[in-house]
């Protein structure tokens, strides 16, 4: 139970973009467009890096430490959509993505759908449904994309927690782009009914979601970050809440913070590309940001 305690406070915490139904593509050559990008120019005295992660993955696939570590050591300062070292606002977040007045999954969807949604996760995930039947939608929605079946190993990785232990034998300080309140209205953005619509998707052809998710893992693994934003920027109005928003309300904090620091910001990947994505944005201000490719 703490295990998964701690996995839904990571997924949470990310806010999953592929949770959602999306007209997934395929992988292409993407020569210049990258997950990682050295930022430079205008005032800056020394480059920060901008990373896309992914925000479970096994281990095995998973980019080279080495590479990471070389570009992690030349800043001092490690940046994530949120501070996930900061237990207060975790604790917010957590609290924050339950349903309101005490209701429940089982309370919101019919007796049949809710008896087939908890045989698919007994199926795929070993649980009952009811261990995250507070939960809002969209937590448990992603939390189905944990299954061993469907991640390929039994104890996938976070890029977070694993850049977190990264930076430790530095000292290196840990911060957020977002508090928790701004995190727990990100997820609210999302109408329940559409969440439910997600689960109720789930249960009745499981095999979808996965689908969409390895397709969305061969544009990650082609380091293809504008078609992951052309993936996640299908979910209409809450998704343009979700990243384009965001992305905008980012851009002050990341140049108030590199210009005093070199940092290492690691953000969902479907935050990167877009004409609204953290790249464009970032050289709309007069930055230089050269993709790196590993």
């Amino acid at each position: 139970m703490k295990q998964l305690y701690c996995l839904i406070l990571l997924w949470i915490a990310a806010l999953l973009f592929f949770v959602q139904p999306t007209n997934a593509q395929t992988a292409k050559p993407a020569a210049t467009s990258a997950l990682l990008y050295k930022i430079e120019g205008k005032s800056l005295k020394k480059p920060s890096y901008l990373f896309g992660t992914i925000h479970l993955i096994c281990e095995k696939d998973m980019f080279r430490a080495e590479t990471m570590k070389t570009y992690l050591d030349q800043t001092s300062q490690l940046m994530l959509e949120m501070d996930l070292d900061d237990p207060v606002a975790m604790k917010k977040v957590t609290d924050g993505s339950v349903l309101k007045d005490g209701k429940t999954v089982k309370d919101l969807l019919k007796p049949e759908e809710y008896s087939k949604l908890d045989s698919v996760f007994k199926s795929y995930l070993g649980i009952s449904f009811d261990m995250l039947a507070t939960y809002n939608p969209i937590v448990s929605s992603s939390i189905f994309l944990m299954s061993p079946k469907i991640i390929g190993c039994q104890a996938a990785k976070g890029y977070e927690t694993e850049l977190m232990k990264a930076v430790a034998s530095r000292k290196v300080p840990v911060v957020g782009l977002e508090t928790a309140e701004e995190q727990i209205a990100a997820l609210d953005s999302h109408p329940l009914n559409d969440q439910l619509k997600w689960l109720t998707d789930i249960a009745n052809n499981p095999q979808k979601p996965i689908d969409e998710f390895q397709k969305l893992n061969k544009l990650y693994f082609a380091q293809d970050s504008d078609s992951l934003y052309d993936l996640a920027s299908n979910g209409g109005m809450s998704q343009t809440k979700m990243l384009d928003d965001r992305n905008i309300k980012w851009i002050p904090t990341i140049e108030k913070t590199i210009v005093g620091t070199p940092t290492f910001i690691a953000v969902g990947s479907g935050h990167l590309g877009g004409k609204n994505g953290v790249v464009s944005l970032l050289r709309a201000k007069g930055y230089t940001l050269t993709p790196i490719r590993f």
